[in-house]
């Protein structure tokens, strides 16, 4: 007699970011290969995961028109009600802020989901890393489950005073083929005027401190003479754009290097698929999508060895990894790289296939959903 399969819990994720990040695409993802499920997002007028998710038909409702919008809770209250929600997924300290508000009014179990914890992320000196932080676990009063996404943010919650069954890693992971994605290498060039002739190294991300492009220009300077035919390329927008480009004016990079602004995901997946290269300099990372993109593509890479970006790729097996904040370091592996072809042949096929073996899109939704009902479980059980 088989064991009958509990139902999936009526689940509202709510993400209140306004920009696109790392943490969007993977809940898209999750969300699109959940269409069955009974899954439905919470977001804000026009933020980019609302726009995404209206393009790829993903059920949504508006809950508030900025972070601090006081109607939030009210209407995050009556959503839940309406729709009979038994279940909210929070996606960033935000979303938990306010998912656990309201969780305190409605008989619903509470997960919340850390993409990289924020102490790591913003650092822990400073005012935003202890803020976050404290607020993180100042709202766990309701909390079911946390779900993260890398075994050194998973200790950090243990070092936080949770407990080891209220946390479950599940690893980020990606579902892409590279025939399926338009693209080329003249595309690329002409899209962004770089020479031809030239090998382009990619980066994706936010241009905020902790994804270390400082350090990459800083790089791109000492490369000139080392690799005078890499061309790196930026994608992604954020507070130290006028940063970045003070200095790549102040190092006369700007034929070297091209900051390319904010793209949305398709145009970021066939500016991967065009590209020779994958560089993500960060000074920490949870389990970055734009990395596993890369390796499904079988891009070269270099990365700092922060975060759980070391659990997603070995050095010297499917990516070069180097200390985090080190020009140096990052200079000689971008080299070695433009430098050796076929080094950077033999990475980029071996990450393809560890992508493809250790992080498949399927296992991720079908831990998640385990997650879901391990929660409401938990939530049901602490109610009786």
């Amino acid at each position: 007699m088989t064991t009958p399969v509990t139902p999936a819990p009526r689940t509202l994720v709510v993400d209140l970011s306004m920009k696109y990040g790392g943490s969007t695409s993977r809940i898209l993802s999750l969300m699109q290969k959940s269409a069955s499920e009974g899954i439905l997002l919470a977001a804000l007028r026009g933020s980019a995961i609302s726009r995404e998710a209206q393009k790829l038909g993903i059920p949504q409702r508006i809950v508030g028109a900025n972070k601090t919008d006081p109607r939030i809770l009210r209407n995050l209250v009556r959503l839940i009600r309406a729709e009979k929600i038994q279940l909210l997924d929070t996606q960033n300290i935000q979303s938990k802020f306010w998912a656990s508000a309201a969780a305190a009014f409605t008989d619903v179990a509470l997960v919340s989901t850390i993409n990289s914890w924020y102490a790591s992320e913003h650092g822990r000196a400073s005012l935003k890393g202890r803020l976050y932080t404290a607020l993180e676990l100042a709202t766990n009063r309701s909390l079911d489950l946390y779900i993260t996404v890398s075994a050194r943010d998973r200790q950090s919650l243990l070092a936080s005073g949770i407990a080891a069954d209220r946390i479950e890693l599940i690893y980020n992971a990606v579902d892409i083929r590279a025939e399926d994605i338009p693209g080329g290498s003249a595309w690329l060039r002409h899209k962004f005027s770089i020479p031809a002739g030239r090998l382009v190294c990619t980066a994706v991300g936010r241009l905020v401190p902790v994804k270390g492009y400082d350090v990459l220009v800083e790089a791109a300077g000492l490369l000139a003479r080392e690799a005078p035919h890499l061309h790196l390329l930026l994608v992604g927008d954020g507070e130290s754009r006028q940063a970045l480009a003070d200095q790549i004016g102040k190092l006369a990079l700007r034929e070297r290097v091209t900051l390319a602004g904010y793209q949305d995901r398709e145009q970021v997946l066939s500016i991967l698929r065009s590209s020779d290269m994958f560089v993500m300099p960060s000074r920490y990372e949870g389990t970055p999508i734009a990395l596993l993109e890369a390796g499904a593509l079988g891009l070269p890479i270099v990365a700092s060895n922060v975060g759980g970006i070391p659990e997603l790729v070995r050095d010297g097996q499917e990516a070069l990894l180097v200390p985090a904040a080190d020009s140096q370091a990052l200079t000689c592996a971008l080299s070695q790289l433009a430098n050796d072809r076929d080094l950077a042949g033999q990475l980029g096929h071996r990450a393809a296939q560890r992508v493809k073996d250790e992080f498949h899109l399927g296992v991720q939704v079908q831990k998640t959903w385990d997650a879901y009902r391990k929660a409401l479980s938990r939530h049901e059980a602490a109610g009786q």
